[in-house]
């Protein structure tokens, strides 16, 4: 059971406080869009989880252990905010970029060749882009960009994805299929889902928790009781921690 467990986390750069006091307990197969305005740690609080930075407080666990035990089980993976933007250069095709997302996980070992392939075949089937595999990442749109990232995620066979904003950048109808895709892995497959969004009414349509963040947290819970209009009118935006 890949439960995330946030037990009083804080985190500053250098003497700026960025997160405080934040403690809330994502359950195994739970989608949880973290939601709050620009500089309110929600990036950072992803990073935590994700073991890329340490909180300056408090303790964070996932699947029972630390988040660096998790991390070397293969449990978690991490799509960080436009990641596709950042290889559009890299000569390398989708499928190439997804086989990536194998070899950097410790659950994918010694697999053949035909394995592999077959991973490769089936992440890219289940994100709609298999008729892309023999194209170059860079001469994607941003939304099939961000598809393949998150087949490159899902290759690594993870129970926990973390996602920072996979919609910004990319237009409507592409965002609508980002979203449609985490909710069919999240529901089809148990994978547990955190994703950072800006749009919060289209975040609460597919997540079924909420976490709200503005440096402190000021809201979490099921989103069927996250009025967007009321709580962020009263307090996302202006809750100080």
């Amino acid at each position: 059971m890949c439960e995330v467990k946030l037990s009083k986390v804080a985190f500053a750069y250098d003497r700026d406080n960025v997160l405080n006091d934040i403690s809330l307990t994502v359950n195994q197969g739970d989608f949880t869009a973290v939601v709050g305005p620009n500089g309110a740690g929600k990036s950072t609080i992803i990073k935590i989880i994700a073991g890329i930075l340490s909180p300056t407080d408090g303790t964070v666990s996932v699947g029972g252990g630390t988040v660096m035990a998790a991390r070397a089980r293969g449990l978690i993976s991490y799509v960080p905010q436009n990641y596709g933007k950042n290889i559009v250069g890299f000569p390398a095709t989708v499928a190439e970029i997804v086989k990536l997302g194998i070899a950097a996980s410790p659950r994918n070992k010694g697999y053949t060749v035909h394995t592999v392939e077959h991973i490769v075949n089936h992440m890219l089937e289940l994100v709609g882009c298999q008729e892309l595999k023999k194209r170059r990442i860079g001469d994607l749109s941003g939304g099939q960009q961000q598809r393949v990232m998150v087949a490159r995620a899902l290759a690594g066979n993870p129970e926990l994805l973390l996602l920072d904003e996979p919609t910004s950048g990319i237009d409507y109808e592409a965002s609508t299929k980002i979203y449609e895709l985490l909710g069919h892995l999240n529901k089809s497959l148990s994978v547990t889902v955190i994703m950072i969004s800006h749009d919060i009414d289209k975040a609460i349509s597919w997540a079924n928790k909420v976490a709200c963040i503005n440096r402190g947290l000021c809201f979490y819970g099921n989103s069927k009781d996250f009025n967007s209009t009321h709580l962020g009118a009263r307090h996302l935006w202006y809750y100080s921690g």
